[in-house]
């Protein structure tokens, strides 16, 4: 087996002698093994082990045995322990996802502290003909049959050649000690069950089954490979990033010759699922102001196009202004100047509005069916709604969109139009010149 790892590592130009390694090491009989097999080939590694204090004295045992087994190879050791049930509670994740969060996280911080070039993790076939079953069941694109990905970034797995079997067999053979974990015995989660009752009848029927698997997980990323080339091309012509928002070009999306799978590989990075791409694209085109929302984003399908903002706080709904004074929050500053040899600044995100003609308190607030104002230049009251429909305000645009309020009248549609009842002219002493920081849409 010590020949077939060299061999797959050199193949997949994993890693060499030259590397600084860092090897994720459990106690189990995969981590072993992969030490040992590291050890073997004369690599420059170093152990890395979480307790996450979910087994008690067995977590604290699993830790005591990787040290010593470290400390067997000459190998510098790195231990972490995490309260894993309060990170999954307090995030709202499972104890499985919260356990890959923070072990993951401590890697990568060890790699930028101690300068470690690769990340090496166990996972081997089984695992990988485990999480493809699991993805299979879920619901997945072809990215998902392809299973563990060799390489991630920093993150290695040099194991993925192996089966389970053999990993035992090499350990047995070489008299390696390991530890077992309990919970991996038993059917309480889902890949045990995978592990235990499905993946056995597969090798039943037929017995070169690990052969198989190890073909089929080549012919699927390389079928990966021209799907995301694909993928990345479309993506490149339907899609544009403006400020802080996504924007997908509908007219764009709808001549591409696989419209679906662009649309939900293009919003699926910013947490939405498939069922809810399949309901995009039943509505694009047909209709518009249809809003969707994942964990961190939300989706407006517009006129012609889709807009992906992050979702924001909109806990603020008004501030009362006393005198003339910056509101760092909402990046709007206030400056009063003399009127004599004033020039007016005439951008959307600048107001210059008479002093004398405000009354404080101003109130800050969002703005609400039925405002009106008189649109600077104009003598005529417009109401808002007809206003953000004439500019072609998106409903997101809509929705952040703040109102100046003097004595119950608007002043300003804030980083858009001043009102005219409020402008500066030839009787104006002083000018409150306000900047709204970023600009909005003119």
């Amino acid at each position: 087996m010590l020949k077939q790892f060299l061999q797959f590592v050199n193949d997949n130009r994993l890693f060499d002698r030259s590397h600084n390694l860092l090897a994720a090491v459990s106690g189990g009989a995969d981590s072993s093994v992969m030490l040992h097999l590291l050890a073997q080939g004369r690599f420059k590694v170093s152990v890395a082990h979480c307790n996450f204090k979910l087994r008690g004295s067995d977590a604290d045992a699993d830790e005591q045995f990787v040290r010593q087994l470290a400390e067997k190879y000459g190998m510098p050791f790195f231990s972490v322990s995490f309260d894993t049930t309060a990170y999954a509670a307090e995030h709202k994740i499972s104890i499985e996802m919260a356990a890959r969060e923070l072990r993951y996280n401590w890697f990568a911080q060890l790699a930028t502290e101690h300068g470690f070039d690769r990340i090496l993790t166990a996972h081997h076939l089984d695992d990988n003909v485990e999480t493809m079953l699991l993805n299979i069941c879920r619901g997945t694109g072809i990215n998902g049959l392809a299973g563990i990905s060799l390489i991630n970034g920093s993150i290695v797995r040099p194991l993925l050649f192996a089966s389970r079997q053999q990993i035992e067999d090499y350990a047995a053979a070489n008299g390696l000690a390991f530890r077992t974990d309990a919970t991996n015995l038993t059917d309480d989660y889902q890949r045990n069950i995978v592990r235990h009752r499905i993946v056995p009848v597969m090798r039943q029927i037929n017995s070169a089954f690990d052969e198989r698997m190890l073909k089929n997980f080549s012919n699927i990323k390389q079928a990966a490979q021209i799907y995301n080339w694909y993928i990345d091309k479309a993506k490149s012509e339907v899609l544009q990033t403006d400020s802080n928002r996504i924007i997908i070009n509908i007219g764009m999306l709808k001549r591409q010759p696989f419209a679906e799978p662009v649309l939900y590989e293009c919003v699926s990075e910013f947490g939405f699922n498939s069922s809810q791409a399949e309901q995009m694209m039943k509505i694009i085109g047909q209709k518009s102001g249809f809003t969707f929302s994942s964990a961190t984003h939300k989706l407006l399908i517009d006129r012609n196009q889709i807009i992906i903002e992050p979702l924001e706080n909109n806990d603020f709904q008004s501030l009362s202004i006393n005198q003339p004074q910056d509101v760092p929050s909402l990046g709007i500053t206030m400056q009063l100047v003399p009127a004599v040899g004033f020039q007016i600044d005439r951008r959307p995100f600048v107001a210059c509005l008479d002093f004398d003609k405000l009354q404080f308190p101003l109130i800050l607030r969002r703005w609400q069916n039925g405002d009106n104002f008189y649109p600077l230049g104009m003598n005529r009251t417009k109401k808002l709604s007809d206003f953000f429909i004439d500019n072609k305000l998106d409903l997101f645009e809509k929705e952040k969109t703040l109102v100046l309020v003097s004595a119950g009248k608007i002043a300003w549609i804030v980083g858009m139009r001043p009102d005219n009842r409020f402008k500066v002219d030839e009787k104006t002493k002083q000018v409150l010149v306000i900047v709204s920081q970023p600009a909005r849409k003119p």
